[in-house]
C-alpha cells in the first residue's frame, strides 16, 4: 500500500482531532500515530508533502466544511481549527480562498437561496 493511501488517513485524522489544541506540533502527530517525526517527515516528503502545508490544508478544508455546514459564530470555528484569535483564522482563511469567512459564508448562503428558488420554480 502507498503512503498516501495507508498514512494520509491516519494523519488527517489525527491532525483533526489535535486542532482544537492550538496548532497540532508534528511531534505531537507522530507519537499518536506512533512513528518517530523524522520517519513521518520522510513519509511525507516520498508522497510529496509536508507537514506544515498538511496542515493548513486540512484546515482549509475543515474551515469550509464549518463554514458552510454549521451556524458557529466565527470565534468558535477559529478555536475549533486551533486559531489563537479569529483575525489570525481569518487571515489564513482569506489568503486560502481570496476572501475573508464571513463574506465566504454569505456566498453560500446566496447561492443555497438561489437554488431553493430555482427548485421551486420548476416544481410550480
Amino acid at each position: 500500500m502507498s503512503t498516501r493511501q495507508e498514512l494520509l488517513p491516519a494523519l488527517q485524522q489525527v491532525i483533526t482531532d489535535l486542532l482544537p489544541c492550538g496548532y497540532p506540533v508534528i511531534t505531537s502527530t507522530a507519537a499518536r500515530i506512533g512513528i518517530s517525526v523524522r520517519t513521518l517527515q520522510r513519509k511525507l516528503a516520498e508522497a510529496g508533502l509536508n507537514y506544515g502545508e498538511l496542515v493548513e490544508h486540512i484546515r482549509f478544508d475543515q474551515a469550509c466544511h464549518e463554514l458552510q455546514n454549521s451556524k458557529l459564530h466565527l470565534c468558535e470555528i477559529s478555536s475549533r481549527l486551533g486559531y489563537r484569535d479569529p483575525s489570525s483564522f481569518s487571515r489564513a482563511f482569506t489568503r486560502w480562498a481570496g476572501m475573508p469567512p464571513r463574506q465566504y459564508r454569505q456566498r453560500l448562503t446566496r447561492s443555497a437561496e438561489r437554488s431553493r428558488g430555482m427548485r421551486h420554480q420548476y416544481r410550480d
